[in-house]
């Protein structure tokens, strides 16, 4: 029994290995399902204080709306009063013995409103023709009340009720004198009962004692608090903490309710925020986060280091009693990332047996491969890029100075000899350019000169046929670009769009710019006869097509495409476009070298 025993214990057993694997296994899944537990019961707690603050946020903001709600229909109401009515409407200067007894009436209406409604503190009555009447203030100013403002905005208002936060510079002073943060005014239009004409508007401010009990309802755990806030982000009314005047405003313009985590002077909040619908005023609250799920926290402490030692000792034992299996494979893996990041020289020193040995002769095998593929596609397109490069020479070579050389012919017949010696020094400078000594990048600004020179030449031929423009910002011209990447271009513009064109005389325009930091665009754009939408899009998908019949319609502008591509990746190359009002726009684009 007992060797029994110590032959199923030795490391190399099979069963030995499973069963430890076993062990690690279960050790891993009740780690992860303890701190999944936390996890849960984390967010049941921040679920249940949410909602439960946000309940208490809502039910204030109905109470908030009911006495808003009070105020707007005492002021409908008492607008509707036909003394106050006809107050509005009374000619101050040709009704003097009217508008005295009106005002008497009036007077007497508000003194009753201030005795029933002792949280009324001031109500003022201002008609649309300047005379107001007050039971609490003054006018400071002769400027008249009717320009104020928050009568302006109630008449904006057109009936609904308006809430103003701050009294500040307003043209009414308390005859007892009350601070100008202790209430809060509401302001409604006052409209002729016949034909809805306005009259004038109607200012209560309201006490914010009267709301005070309400805010202070909103507790959240031993530091929680709340607040009111308008629709401007002013606080309206917020018990004394050094905590309110750090939340920024911003934080509630958004949706109608929400939550937002935050930290303020080394401490996490969580801050909840309701907004009523009739009021616009937002409810915020706050408390303490570290505070509120600081048992949360404990248990997750515990559990964690539980997991931690569980862990550790199951990873012992996998290394322990997996390394006989797992060693050849973590190499050959290795490898692999070596290979795939470009080192195809590794080799896999393959002793093993089984499925080991298979796995490592094809990793051998897939290596030799690839190094076979990469050296013969490199060949190919670097013939192939070389091939198209010479054709291109050739093709520009005589066919260009056969051209050349006859417009040289007639002008010497037609013109001085210095119009010969412009044309032969354009013609020299396309050539020297475009030669370049062999290479393959040239300058921008060494391209551009090529096209001016070859466009100077053209204009030789077709003087009255086409104009151009160039337009490139300064720092692009230092770039680094494919020789005769531009000039294919221009020439299509030429021969296939202006040429091609019915109006008498063309323009070329030829642009360079910073799409991005480290993006460059070459665009080629004429007024000529140009092209469909269905012809640019089919043509768009052939330059983007890797293979393509043997018949060849479009030499320079493939030939350009796939240089690019070539040389900066698939995500770079030409495009065509129509242009808005006839002709077409090609549109280059390259990675910036310089």
């Amino acid at each position: 029994m007992l060797k029994r025993l110590k032959e199923k214990c030795r490391p190399e057993n099979m069963m030995f290995k499973l069963i430890i694997l076993n062990c690690g296994l279960l050790l891993v899944v009740t780690t992860i399902l303890t701190l999944t537990g936390n996890v849960i019961y984390q967010n049941s707690i921040e679920e249940y204080s949410s909602a439960n603050t946000m309940e208490t946020q809502n039910q204030v903001l109905k109470s908030l709306d009911l006495i808003f709600q009070s105020v707007s229909d005492n002021i409908e109401l008492l607008g509707k009063n036909p003394s106050v009515q006809n107050y509005m409407q009374v000619d101050a200067e040709r009704e003097q013995g009217k508008r005295v007894e009106l005002e008497s009436q009036v007077r007497e209406i508000l003194s009753e409103y201030s005795e029933c409604y002792k949280e009324y503190l001031n109500i003022v009555v201002v008609s649309e023709k300047g005379q107001y009447l007050s039971n609490d203030s003054y006018r400071i100013q002769k400027r008249p009340l009717s320009a104020e403002d928050w009568y302006q905005e109630a008449v904006e208002a057109n009936g609904e009720m308006v809430l103003n936060t701050t009294s500040f510079g307003r043209n009414l002073r308390s005859w007892k004198n009350y601070s100008v943060d202790s209430y809060i005014s509401v302001a409604k239009q006052v409209s002729k009962e016949e034909t809805g004409e306005i009259l004038g508007v109607i200012l209560v401010d309201l006490d914010l004692k009267s709301i005070q009990n309400l805010v202070e309802d909103i507790t959240m755990g031993q530091t929680g608090f709340g607040y009111i806030q308008d629709s401007h982000g002013k606080v309206v009314f917020a018990p004394k903490n050094k905590i309110v005047y750090r939340m920024d405003p911003q934080w509630f313009t958004g949706e109608k309710s929400g939550q937002v985590r935050c930290r303020i002077g080394g401490d996490k909040y969580n801050v909840i925020y309701s907004r009523s619908d009739y009021t616009n005023l937002v409810a915020v609250g706050v408390f303490d986060w570290g505070k509120t799920i600081e048992g949360a926290v404990q248990v997750r402490k515990v559990s964690i280091w539980i997991a931690v030692l569980t862990g550790a000792f199951a990873a012992v034992c996998s290394i322990v009693f997996s390394a006989s299996f797992t060693k050849p494979i973590s190499k050959l893996s290795r490898l692999m990332k070596k290979a795939q990041t470009g080192d195809l020289s590794v080799h896999f020193d393959n002793h093993y047996k089984g499925e080991i040995k298979q796995l490592g002769d094809s990793f051998n095998s897939m290596v030799d491969k690839i190094n076979e593929l990469i050296h013969l596609v490199y060949k190919e397109q670097k013939d192939k890029r070389e091939a198209e490069l010479k054709i291109l020479h050739e093709q520009i070579k005589p066919h260009f100075l056969y051209n050349t050389l006859d417009t040289i012919s007639w002008m010497a017949k037609d013109y001085h000899a210095q119009g010969i010696v412009d044309i032969v020094l354009a013609l020299s400078n396309f050539f020297r350019i475009s030669l370049s000594q062999g290479k393959e990048f040239i300058t921008l600004e060494q391209e551009v000169e090529m096209v001016k020179s070859y466009l100077d030449i053209q204009k030789f031929r077709y003087e009255e046929l086409f104009d151009y423009v160039t337009e490139f910002d300064s720092e692009v011209l230092k770039c680094q670009v494919l020789k005769l990447c531009l000039q294919p271009l221009v020439e299509n513009a030429l021969y296939h769009g202006i040429k091609e064109s019915d109006q008498e005389k063309g323009t070329i325009w030829i642009r360079g710019y910073l799409e991005k930091p480290d993006i460059l665009i070459l665009q080629v754009e004429d007024d000529g006869a140009g092209m469909t939408d269905i012809q640019c899009r089919n043509l768009n998908e052939w330059l983007s097509h890797r293979e393509r019949g043997e018949e060849i319609k479009a030499f320079g502008t493939l030939n350009v495409n796939d240089r690019v591509k070539l040389a900066f990746g698939e995500e770079f190359g030409l495009s065509y476009a129509s242009r808005t009002g006839g002709g077409t726009i090609a549109t280059l684009r390259l990675k910036r070298t310089c």
